[in-house]
């Protein structure tokens, strides 16, 4: 039995860990969430093709769901299947600290919002408030009741299963695999016709995933991320949205263009002032080995 270094790696031979059973589980939770998603796209389709046909959040609402079983579906198979606690996928002792993943939450929303600010200043030509009460209000409750799921789901399924099941074997190969199944797993969104470039896109989508992996890594655990990831798409989804989103919804203020170069740069100045300001309010050492 190979053991590697890093504890939350290791996590994964807390339980059964053979190979057959991680293939049957990825296909479990992929059929889990094909199956959920179906009312999502019929109400995506019907939304696009009449917009007054269904309310917004009604849209957003049956999108999500394919999360929700997906993320049922996941947690269960490491339960029953696995025989291990789910909550190793978060921290190998199952101790999550809950109140971290919303600090680390906080500081993201901080971050962004500074970035965000100082291109308002330098563009406000490019921002139009789109506020909405109607439509914004009922958002905000299926955002903070459904949108945590989408992104728990994803971060513990590529970064806590995934990424502990491959990385049991060979550490990298579970940081790149994972880094690249979690970009590849959004070259369906709306945007990518946007930007033009699948490549282009996928440059910032695995670079994302690759970020995740890295501080789940260096914290030994998921907790950081999961904070991240969670308030990163409330915010897109519900302060500041863009045309050609991948999924609808009514947000304060609206960009007047998707300019995915400077979404980009925007990302990487985030998480420089994310990294440097980390170790003070998280008390993490980015220089752990």
């Amino acid at each position: 039995m190979f053991k590697n270094p890093n504890p939350y790696i290791n996590a994964a031979w807390q339980g059964n860990n053979k190979l057959g059973i991680y293939v049957a589980v990825f296909l479990l939770v992929i059929i889990a969430n094909v199956l959920g998603s179906i009312p999502g796209g019929w109400a995506l389709i019907e939304w696009k093709s009449s917009p007054d046909s269904l309310p917004v959040y009604a849209v957003l609402a049956m999108m999500l769901l394919g999360f929700v079983t997906s993320v049922i579906a996941l947690w269960l198979s490491v339960q029953h299947i696995h025989k291990r606690n789910p909550l190793t996928m978060i921290r190998p002792t199952a101790a999550v600290d809950w109140g971290r993943v919303a600090k680390s939450g906080g500081l993201w929303v901080a971050c962004t919002a500074a970035v965000e600010m100082v291109t308002y200043l330098s563009f406000p030509e490019k921002y139009t408030l789109s506020l909405n009460w109607a439509e914004f209000l009922p958002c905000v409750v299926v955002g903070i009741l459904l949108i945590p799921l989408q992104t728990s789901f994803e971060e513990l399924f590529f970064r806590g299963y995934l990424m502990q099941g491959i990385g049991s074997w060979n550490l990298w190969a579970g940081v790149v695999i994972t880094s690249v199944l979690f970009g590849l797993a959004h070259s369906f969104n709306d945007e990518i016709e946007a930007v033009g470039s699948l490549g282009i896109a996928m440059i910032y989508y695995i670079g994302v995933g690759l970020f995740f992996a890295l501080l789940t890594l260096n914290d030994e655990s998921l907790e950081l991320p999961l904070g991240i990831h969670a308030t990163n798409n409330l915010y897109a989804f519900l302060i500041v949205g863009y045309p050609s989103s991948s999924a609808p919804s009514s947000t304060i203020w609206m960009l007047t263009e998707f300019n995915f170069s400077l979404m980009m740069i925007q990302w990487v100045v985030a998480v420089g002032l994310y990294l440097l300001l980390a170790p003070r309010f998280l008390g993490i050492k980015l220089n752990r080995n």
